[in-house]
């Protein structure tokens, strides 16, 4: 057969860069990082908690707290006292294990162009990924949970369902009656702010109108840090919907089992070990590797490219999560606000 057609390149075989693929982006995570932000403010002796399940994964976690303890104010002296004795609370923690596994086969990797390395690496994002939006859907649904039912004394806007809206036309004052409302409810610290992507429309343009414009629209600012979170559910009839919370007021407690902070190795076919968050949110993530051999030929139970006799690791990244939001005696700690679409 002539013209070379036994050897002609059927196919070109080029890379695409890992900063190139955009199908492993990553959202922002913002109700997540809300919570993370600040767990070591609110939950004292943040570490050392955490670390008693090492000794026992059975341990309860409760957190004791003192709370509000409103009494009548005489006006006048008394020879006979009876004060009140005060009181205080004990919330328990409920922790939700997250857990995404994956394969690794040693023969599927030898006729494969991407190596092993870079097939490890895309599955250890994969599966963060999966296990990220998980947590942060629950995050968001906590804090809808724990929004505030009492209006109080806010009346900058229309208090609808449990949401104060602020009217469209106030738009370059969203933040600003926002800040102001959480100071009628006596929230006077530095608030944290999470908010659908439309939010970040409304802040970058008023964020660019400084003191060299003909309008200063920075001074709503800085009282917030800003969160996005494309897993909050915008409201119908809202350009953009914003849970607010004062700094410090959530937090979580992520925690792994001891045998793989301390690593348990060649247990059986089984490895236990940890790795840092590759997204650096959590402290670390558990990691469980099982080891096995396996048929992974056509007329093997497996057929992933493979020889009747295939060296495989099984791999479960996993952690345990618990939100938390103290309970306060009046009211809810979190407050939602919407801005009307028109």
């Amino acid at each position: 057969m002539s013209n070379y057609s036994q050897t002609v390149v059927l196919a070109a075989l080029a890379e695409l860069s890992d900063k190139s693929n955009k199908d492993l982006r990553a959202p922002q995570y913002g109700a997540t990082r809300a919570f993370n932000d600040y767990k070591k403010d609110l939950i004292m002796n943040y570490d050392d908690f955490k670390n008693v399940r090492v000794k026992s994964d059975l341990q309860t976690k409760q957190i004791d707290y003192l709370i509000r303890d409103s009494q009548s104010v005489g006006s006048s002296r008394s020879a006979s006292l009876t004060g009140a004795m005060g009181d205080s609370l004990r919330d328990t923690l409920t922790f939700v294990t997250y857990t995404r596994e994956w394969t690794m086969s040693d023969d599927n990797a030898r006729n494969n162009t991407q190596g092993e390395v870079r097939r490890m690496l895309n599955n250890i994002r994969n599966a963060r990924l999966d296990i990220g939006a998980e947590i942060e859907s629950d995050a968001v649904t906590k804090l809808e949970a724990y929004k505030n039912t009492v209006q109080g004394d806010r009346d900058l806007g229309t208090w609808s369902n449990y949401t104060s809206y602020i009217a469209n036309a106030q738009a370059t004052e969203y933040y600003n009656y926002m800040a102001t409302e959480m100071r009628t409810l006596d929230y006077n610290g530095l608030l944290q702010e999470v908010h659908t992507a439309n939010g970040n429309a409304l802040i970058n343009k008023q964020l660019a109108q400084g003191a060299g414009n003909s309008e200063n629209m920075q001074y709503q600012y800085p009282d917030f840090e800003f969160y996005t979170s494309n897993s909050i559910t915008n409201l119908s009839d809202a350009f953009c919907t914003s849970y607010v919370f004062e700094q410090g007021a959530v937090g979580l407690l992520d925690w792994i089992p001891g045998k793989n902070r301390e690593g348990l190795v060649n247990h059986a076919d089984f490895d236990f070990t940890s790795m840092a968050d590759p997204f650096g949110i959590f402290d670390s993530f558990a990691v469980a590797i099982q080891k096995k051999v396996q048929d992974s030929s056509s007329a093997g139970s497996t057929d992933i490219g493979g020889n009747t006799q295939d060296a495989v690791w099984l791999y479960e990244m996993s952690i345990d999560v618990a939100f938390y939001i103290p309970t306060i005696t009046t009211g809810k700690l979190v407050n939602k606000y919407a801005l009307t679409s028109a």
